[in-house]
């Protein structure tokens, strides 16, 4: 059983999990996406191994019931998804009670938007997805096709934002297959698409995707976009350990959106590339420089509330900290942004493990077992939860794959 399996196959069997009208509905659209009728499913399991019979599809899709682990795989082979897709719907649950029962379409996208600006991701997709409901309500609105675009990849944004790779790939695939997709909105569909990619390890496609989203940026004069295709192609060319290419790309996102007209200005958006380029700075041991870079983009988060991107700029600050060998305010560093990245509503796993990993190579080069143990501990723990992969998530697989090897762990 593969890692996404596994941690599938907890959460179907977890207590508190007996049935999910959210999971049933995504299976609902599956099959009618595909065409099928319950029939046709139960066919196809059944060529997979497994019965699912119609009534019993019937009982899943209206959310009266919830399949095994067994039948939720077959399923998945049946629509040609992955099996971590049916993780990331029931993990979606925790976050039903964050919808907004009333609102117009605009005032629920600014709500959206708001709350995603302040790293509140969940609320962000549960009040996007609101949004994509009034919009289908309003199916005689003249821009309903329009609306319902938009609030879907802003669904995906948000899912992507919540660690959710797998779900963000389908839906934004989805939103590609209409061929009314407005240009502006395709490059933004495309950019976040590359970015899945990016997030997966997938440096080949997201190059790709990179050139094509570039490409339609310039050619409808969205110049956000184009320093956002540059700011990913800079993390992608970090992730790979070019960090000249991977400076080049920050600087060229920066100097766009200081083009800008300020009230067209992303703010947000320019205080991730400050965040990125100072960390890539310190890695070229221009030190200093970016321990200013980072400072300024910390500080721009705090002052406007940015979450996640204060919890990140405070990570990348411990690292410039380790760089000059002040280890005490790197451990100061890592702790605030634990801080920021640990809330009961919502965390962001990813920032969490970057900090623990930092520890627990300090603890390692310390010669601290207690230290290393705990974040070892720690790491394990975060690893479960991340679909995505970066330099420190390969570099922590390796170090247990070797361990296991070596004293015969369980996988």
């Amino acid at each position: 059983m593969s890692r996404a399996e596994a941690a599938v196959s907890r959460r179907i069997l977890g207590p508190e999990t007996k049935s999910s009208v959210r999971l049933g509905g995504f299976l609902r659209r599956l099959r009618e996406g595909y065409g099928y009728t319950l029939r046709k499913v139960e066919e196809r399991a059944i060529a997979y191994g497994e019965v699912i019979d119609n009534s019993q599809l019937s009982r899943f899709e209206k959310g009266k019931a919830l399949p095994s682990f067994e039948k939720l795989r077959a399923l998945a082979s049946v629509f040609n998804v992955p099996v971590q897709q049916f993780s990331d719907i029931l993990d979606l649950e925790e976050y039903e009670a964050l919808k907004p029962a009333v609102g117009g379409y605009d005032e629920l996208l600014a709500q959206g938007a708001s709350a995603f600006a302040a790293g509140e991701h969940g609320r962000a997709f549960v009040t996007f997805e609101r949004a994509l409901e009034v919009a289908r309500e309003e199916a005689s609105h003249p821009a309903a096709a329009a609306r319902v675009v938009e609030a879907r990849w802003r669904m995906a944004v948000a899912s992507k934002a919540l660690g959710k790779l797998f779900l963000t790939e389908h839906e934004l695939r989805e939103v590609l297959k209409d061929a009314a997709v407005p240009a502006g909105t395709r490059v933004r569909v495309l950019l976040q698409l590359l970015l899945v990619y990016r997030e997966q390890g997938d440096f080949y496609l997201a190059r790709l995707l990179a050139r094509e989203c570039l490409d339609l940026a310039l050619a409808v004069s969205d110049v956000g976009s184009q320093a956002a295709v540059h700011n990913a192609l800079g993390n992608i060319e970090h992730d790979a350990g070019d960090m000249g290419a991977a400076l080049a790309h920050y600087s060229a996102a920066a100097s766009l959106l200081e083009g800008l007209d300020p009230a067209q200005r992303q703010e947000e958006m320019r205080l991730t590339v400050l965040t990125n380029r100072g960390g890539c700075l310190v890695a070229l041991g221009r030190t200093e420089e970016g321990i200013a870079c980072i400072r300024e983009a910390q500080g721009g988060a705090a002052a406007r509330g940015y979450r996640r991107i204060g919890a990140l700029a405070l990570t990348r600050l411990g690292e410039a900290y380790l760089a000059r060998e002040d280890r005490d305010e790197a451990r100061r560093c890592f702790q605030e942004s634990d801080g920021l990245a640990s809330r009961e509503d919502e965390n962001y796993p990813d920032v969490l493990f970057l900090n623990a990993f930092r520890r627990w190579e300090m603890a390692r080069d310390e010669g601290h077992g207690t230290r290393e143990k705990i974040a070892f501990g720690r790491l394990r723990h975060l690893r479960a939860r991340l679909e995505r992969r970066f330099p420190e998530v390969e570099a922590f697989d390796r170090h247990v794959e070797r361990h296991r090897r070596s004293h015969a762990l369980p996988a």
